[in-house]
Order: structure tokens, then C-alpha cells, then sequence
């Protein structure tokens, strides 16, 4: 079996997923390699894997985000008719700056009939994105999970060394905000609600690169209005990111807007308790691994969401690992292994407890519509 990824290998060192898969799906026998025009053009491949085709109208120049999307529109067409099964995984339903919002839906009109098969990381991912794109509900579909980060984040340090590391107190409360930072992720939302917070010896650590000169200003003031808040505004090595996390009492991601999150479930990899909206799949995961590790708030982040939060984290008793065993990579390249050959008919598809085959998720995602009206992405 041949699979051309978008992408395969080379966004290891900004996120590992794809590296993950694509090296389990190796060790399975499966030829990966990654997309590239020429290979898709010569129909190199049995399965075209495509993740974030949304990733063209993130970029400010419409002229480009146009060409990018007649690119990729162009070769899904050219792949097909070589032969190529295209794939789809929906880790977004929409760009996430929505900066050429007309452009997106014109190229969400052509792509959706050259999809053959859609991946969702979740059962309510499937029903928000059969909410979003109805077209997609004729299509087979597994629910495959998103895997765990615990063999690529790793730290020698424990939380008192990895405190000591930053100048941190010993055992001081400390809120984390790590990841990227854009506007949808909400994080001065963040530090507005812990400005209230009345323990003066707790600190908040915000750490992630950002671009947008207006989020930097807004986050320089509340760390200048805050002495307990401490900023590392760039894009850190990956010990760097594993020590922040280790030495967090608590991980808070208010984002305004969530489908799914790899940062929450890196958090997860490193054993910290993690506070996320009631959004998207994020009840989802807390059900998975339970309640202990994943608390979901509703509406906006409060001070008294967060205050509760850190007594939440610090005080309820929990193993010392998260119990992550769905989401090992091992049966998760199996499960993709079998959605790819349920498509290309290369042999019989054996389906995983993960995996939701195509009638079933077609029923699930009509049974839950109803419930998540207006599930939004991330």
C-alpha cells in the first residue's frame, strides 16, 4: 500500500502528529511518503492522505491564497483521475483567521466531491462537520483518534527542578498557557481572569510564538498590570515546552473557537490537568479520560472558573499518569491502515473499537446533529 501524506515528515519540529502516524504506518508496512506535486502527477500512490487543505487561507495575500487553493484543487483533480484515493482528515471545518472567507466557501464547494474518504479525530467532530458539509454524510468515514505526544515531549526534569529551571516558587500555584498564539485561542481572556484571582503568591506562565502586533500589545499589558504573570513569547525547543508543562499546576486553553486540540492532549502526554471551554470535542476527551484531567467550563472564562480550576487541579487526587491508552499510535496507524484499505480494496478491512465504520457514522452524525447546532473549529 502507497500513501502520498500532505503533509508526511517535514512538520515534525512544529507538530509531531504527522510524524507519528506516517512512522507507524511504516512500521505496518505502508509506503509513506510525502506529497509532493510530481508524485501526485505520476499518481504515485494508492491513497492521498490530505490534512488542513484549510492551512492556504490563513496566509493575509488573497492573490495567494487563491493560487494555493486553484493548486490544490488542480492536482485533487489530476491525482483522481490517476488513480489516487483522496482522504481527508478534518482537524478544522474553517480556516482559522477567516481572513478570505468567500474564497474558502468557493473552494470548499469544488474539493468536498473530490474527497473519497473523511477521517474525524472525534464522534462530535463527525457531527459538526456533517452540520457544516452535508455532502460529506454520502462519504465512508471513520472516527480515528488524535495520538498522544508522551514519546516526542520529554523532560529530565520533575516540577520542582523544571520550577527551579524558570525562577519559579516551589509551590506556588502556576497557571500554563502554551501553544501558538492566535486570536481565536483567546489568551488575554486569560490573564483578564487571573488578574482576579485573590492568591497573590500564585504566577500564570503564557508561552507560545505570536505574530500579530496587536495580541502582543495586548498581552505585554496585562503582564505589565501583573507581576505575577510571566510571558515567553516565542516558539520554544521542545525540552523548553515539556519543562513549562512539567512545572504547571494546571493548563488553561480558553479558546473562543475549538474542534479538536492537540494541545490539550500534549498537555495530557505530560501528566498536568487541563481547563478548556465546553466546546467542540473538548466533553469529548474529558469523558475519554475522565473528569480528573479535563475540566470544561461553560461560557466565557471567569475568575471564578479559573480560582475553582486551580483548587480542581491541586487538590484532586489522581494517578500519576493520564490514562492516554486510546490514543496510542500503535492502534491508531492500524485503524488508518484499514480506512485506506477499505477504500483501495487491497484487503479486508478489520475495524478497531476506534474506528466508526461508514453506516454507523453516517447514523451517529444524524443523531447528533441535532444536539451540537453550531460547533465551531479549531
Amino acid at each position: 500500500m502507497r500513501v502520498l501524506a500532505s503533509p508526511a515528515f517535514i512538520n515534525r519540529w512544529m507538530n509531531p502528529y504527522n510524524w507519528l502516524l506516517n512512522t507507524h504506518l511504516a512500521s505496518l508496512g505502508v509506503r509513506v511518503a510525502g506529497a509532493a506535486p510530481w508524485r501526485v502527477l505520476r499518481g504515485q500512490g494508492d491513497v492521498w492522505h490530505v490534512h488542513w487543505p484549510d492551512h492556504v487561507f490563513n496566509q493575509p495575500s488573497a492573490a495567494r491564497a487563491a493560487l494555493g487553493a486553484r493548486a490544490l484543487l488542480h492536482l485533487a483533480r489530476e491525482g483522481r483521475q490517476r488513480g489516487l484515493r483522496l482522504v481527508w482528515t478534518v482537524h478544522n471545518l474553517r480556516a482559522h483567521d477567516g481572513r478570505h472567507a468567500v474564497l474558502e466557501e468557493q473552494f470548499w464547494q469544488e474539493f468536498l466531491p473530490l474527497v473519497d474518504g473523511v477521517i474525524h479525530l472525534t464522534h462530535a467532530g463527525l457531527a459538526a462537520a456533517s452540520e457544516r458539509f452535508p455532502a460529506l454524510d454520502a462519504r465512508p468515514m471513520w472516527v480515528i483518534p488524535h495520538g498522544d505526544y508522551r514519546s516526542e515531549y520529554v523532560t529530565p526534569h520533575d516540577r520542582a527542578a523544571a520550577r527551579r529551571q524558570r525562577g519559579l516558587p516551589a509551590d506556588a500555584p502556576l497557571v500554563l498557557y502554551t501553544g501558538r498564539i492566535r486570536p481565536y485561542k483567546n489568551v488575554p481572556a486569560l490573564l483578564d481572569a487571573f488578574a482576579g484571582v485573590t492568591d497573590r503568591s500564585a504566577r500564570c506562565l503564557v508561552t507560545g510564538a505570536v505574530t500579530e502586533p496587536g495580541l502582543r500589545q495586548a498581552l505585554a499589558r496585562g503582564a505589565q498590570a501583573d507581576a505575577r504573570v510571566r510571558l515567553d513569547l516565542r516558539h520554544l525547543r521542545r525540552p523548553e515546552l515539556a519543562s513549562a508543562l512539567r512545572a504547571a499546576d494546571l493548563v488553561v486553553l480558553p479558546y473562543r473557537e475549538i474542534l479538536n486540540s492537540g494541545s490539550a492532549l500534549l498537555a495530557l502526554s505530560l501528566d498536568r490537568p487541563v481547563l478548556v471551554p465546553n466546546r467542540g470535542a473538548l466533553a469529548e476527551l474529558a469523558r475519554q479520560v475522565g473528569s480528573d484531567w479535563v475540566r470544561c467550563y461553560d461560557g466565557d472564562l471567569t475568575t471564578a472558573v479559573l480560582e475553582e480550576a486551580i483548587a480542581w487541579a491541586r487538590e484532586t487526587p489522581r494517578a500519576a499518569r493520564a490514562p492516554l491508552e486510546d490514543f496510542a499510535w500503535p492502534r491508531i496507524a492500524e485503524a488508518h491502515r484499514d480506512a485506506y484499505a477499505s477504500l483501495i480494496g487491497s484487503h479486508t478491512a478489520r475495524p478497531l473499537h476506534a474506528t466508526v465504520v461508514p453506516a454507523d457514522a453516517q447514523r451517529l452524525g444524524a443523531r447528533l446533529r441535532p444536539r451540537l447546532p453550531r460547533l465551531a473549529t479549531a
